[in-house]
């Protein structure tokens, strides 16, 4: 069999090349050459190659390998399908399981000779580059795939140490660089700053008496694991060190703990492990820059063996349902009212009257957009130039998902500047079915259309004065007051999009931009609408226990304030519970006459000027609405704003068919060359029309792009 098996190594080793490519989507259209997208199937379950590859298979034989390799010979059982996993290795594959393929990979380096093996994971992306250019996802979703990628690599490490210790006795040098050009010198990441202190030797003990050695592989039942005092105690002992491959041990061993200690895993105890394995990532991948895999194979500290043990509990089945979610406790009535008593008279304000309505005559046409007379649904949307083609696609999807569309009023805000470009690609891209609208001069409405012959469109002029003005901000550079005394504006658009740009800020006017209006229905431009908006509209203002409501969004019990306040900060005020569940502003029902009669905007202002000295927060416009209004607000369905289709590629089936509002948030949009998620974007796109339009097209083999 070895004979046989010393042919795969110049197969992987030009397969590891391919590898690399594929990992990285190398291609003209990528930003800097760097990964864009995760693979789309995780688990595979759904993958079979083009020479019929049956990829669940493949994973059950891999754990099935893992469960026998430390057996005698005699006790080894379905020796046939390791056979049958090294004949799969040898031959090139087409499939798109990448998880698999890195699997069977290191599997076959098992049967490589000592030189070979350690030509393999130097100089191949099995081991010659970082863990994240290997396998282009987080600890987190490799361990949710169910593939024993840890465990296949915990295997690896003990094997790389043992050629080490031989390596003397080996003809020839090894090589000084990885695949990459990274230096494979020793790196000292498992005791940083000096010796194994006794807290690092008393640790290390404990891991290898819960571990027993290999025995963690053995048997359908693991070794219980580490108990959480010990971990917790390590922790706390070398609180000191910023990082270290110890403390990512024990944060991985306190994850295994806290998820096979609960017989249901709850979503609290789910995401409380995420974010141990997490951590344990940041300590082992960052503690060195270019830190590869087989520097990490190199390491006296067990933890691939840890999650490669979590790994075949297989907990990761138990994750909760995603429609599931912990409902957050509802806001009281009183508790509500108490917060505007205390808001409003420490700035000796009042809560104002209902106002009147403009008694101005108005266009039959269009008038009935202005005001609430008519039973009409408001939406209102704020696009720049680049935002043209996701406004085309809302305001097509809103329209052919409405029972009926002749209630729909959208109020769309436009630099004035703009407007013309704007029109004229509205224009071209619907044809007609866009209609102009007699009009006079009317202030603030810059156009009137019809859309299909039904719904009603108007072009609103949006005042850049006006809106820095609302919000207190600095009229020369927004971005880095939003952001803290740092100017990240940068930064914060590379990785998910300008979140200080001015429509991001037209929320918080549109009680002055619509002032008669006491309603509106907010979208951001990178949605498609499969539900009816009308539904939204009228959706009562009430939250469970009857508190009143400002805002009506989907809120998100994953990812609680703190994930975007600092709630450590003196100026946070105490009513303020920092695990309260945070919610998209993206898609939200507001109640402008509520919103006048407390002067939210005043006060949104104030948090926005506070944030410039203190920097509460580093995320865009978002957080003032969770500040002011996080316990009035009206929990929506989860399935008005299915978000992260900017950056996420493997949600259920059923979730996307369920969903009525899908929310490209993240920086990938699907107009974009690099965006992602574009079947789902592109049945509702118009006519193209180049001389309007952003939109880049790509030749890049994607999996989720029609134009492969």
């Amino acid at each position: 069999m070895l004979a046989r098996c010393w042919i795969l190594v110049p197969l992987l080793v030009c397969h590891g090349q391919r590898l690399k490519e594929y990992n990285l989507w190398v291609c003209p259209h990528c930003e800097r050459g760097v990964k864009v997208a995760d693979v789309t199937d995780l688990s595979c379950e759904a993958q079979t190659s083009d020479d019929g590859i049956e990829w669940p298979w493949v994973k059950k034989a891999m754990k099935n390998f893992l469960t026998n390799l430390r057996l005698p010979p005699g006790q080894r059982a379905l020796e046939h399908e390791v056979e049958r996993l090294l004949a799969l290795a040898s031959a090139p594959l087409k499939g798109d399981c990448y998880l698999g393929i890195i699997a069977l990979g290191f599997f076959a380096y098992h049967f490589m000779d000592t030189s070979e093996r350690q030509n393999f994971i130097r100089t191949t992306v099995f081991g010659g580059v970082t863990f994240q250019k290997t396998v282009p996802l987080s600890y987190w979703d490799v361990y949710a795939s169910g593939w024993p990628i840890f465990g296949l690599l915990a295997i690896a490490a003990e094997t790389v140490q043992n050629d080490l210790q031989l390596q003397s006795l080996l003809q020839g040098e090894q090589p000084d660089v990885g695949l990459t050009g990274i230096d494979l010198g020793p790196r000292n990441c498992d005791f940083p700053g000096g010796p194994a202190s006794k807290e690092d030797q008393r640790f290390m003990m404990a891991l290898e008496k819960n571990l027993r050695g290999s025995d963690w592989l053995n048997g359908d039942e693991p070794s219980p694991p580490l108990p959480l005092r010990t971990t917790l105690e390590y922790l706390a002992q070398t609180s000191y060190r910023k990082c270290s491959w110890g403390r990512a041990a024990a944060y991985f061993a306190a994850a295994e703990t806290l998820l096979s200690g609960n017989s249901v895993v709850s979503l609290a105890v789910w995401n409380s492990t995420k974010a141990l394995v997490a951590l344990g990532e940041h300590n082992l991948d960052g503690c060195e820059p270019n830190m590869t895999v087989y520097h990490e194979m190199q390491s006296v500290w067990p933890f691939w063996q840890i999650l490669g043990r979590l790994e075949k509990r297989g907990l990761y089945d138990q994750a909760p349902d995603f429609t599931a979610a912990l409902r957050p406790p509802p806001a009281l009535p009183e508790a509500v009212r108490l917060k505007w008593q205390h808001l409003l008279h420490a700035r000796h304000l009042k809560v104002e009257g209902k106002r009147l309505p403009m008694q101005a005559a108005r266009p039959q046409e269009w008038g009935a957009c202005l005001d609430d007379k008519a039973d009409r649904a408001h939406i209102a949307l704020s696009a720049d130039l680049a935002q043209i083609d996701g406004l085309i696609v809302t305001l097509q999807s809103s329209v052919s998902s409405s029972a009926n569309a002749t209630k729909l009023c959208f109020h769309t805000f436009v630099l004035e500047q703009q407007k013309d470009f704007i029109v004229k690609g509205l224009t071209c891209a619907f044809g007609d079915a866009f209609e102009t609208l007699d009009m006079e001069d009317h202030g603030q409405v810059l156009g009137a259309f019809t859309l299909h012959g039904q719904a009603r469109l108007l072009i609103h002029r949006l005042d850049p004065a006006r809106i820095w003005s609302e919000v207190g901000l600095n009229l020369t550079r927004p971005g880095a007051v939003m952001v803290g005394e740092t100017d990240l504006s940068n930064s914060l658009r590379s990785d998910t999009g300008n979140l200080g740009a001015l429509h991001n800020f037209a929320r918080f006017s549109l009680h002055q931009l619509l002032p008669d209006l006491s309603r509106v229905v907010y979208l951001d431009e990178d949605v498609v609408v499969k539900g009816d908006l009308v539904e939204l509209f009228q959706v009562p203002m009430r939250t469970e226990r009857g508190a009143p409501g400002t805002v009506a969004a989907v809120q998100r019990s994953n990812q609680p304030l703190k994930t975007y306040v600092d709630v450590l900060q003196p100026a946070v005020p105490q009513w303020l519970p920092s695990e309260a569940p945070s919610f998209n502003a993206g898609v939200m029902v507001i109640d402008l006459e509520r919103w006048r009669q407390r002067h939210a905007s005043q006060l949104i202002a104030e948090w926005i000027a506070m944030n410039a000295r203190r920097r509460l927060w580093l995320h865009g416009s978002q957080p003032p609405l969770l500040l002011l209004f996080h316990d009035e607000v009206v929990s929506l369905h989860w399935s008005w704003n299915v978000d992260g289709l900017g950056h996420r590629l493997n949600y259920p089936k059923n979730v996307l068919n369920e969903a009525k509002v899908l929310h490209w948030t993240g920086p990938l949009k699907p107009w974009r060359h690099h965006g992602v998620n574009r079947k789902l974007w592109e049945p509702h796109t118009r006519e193209y029309c180049p001389q309007y339009s952003f939109r880049e097209h790509t030749t890049t083999c994607r999996p989720d792009s029609w134009f492969c």
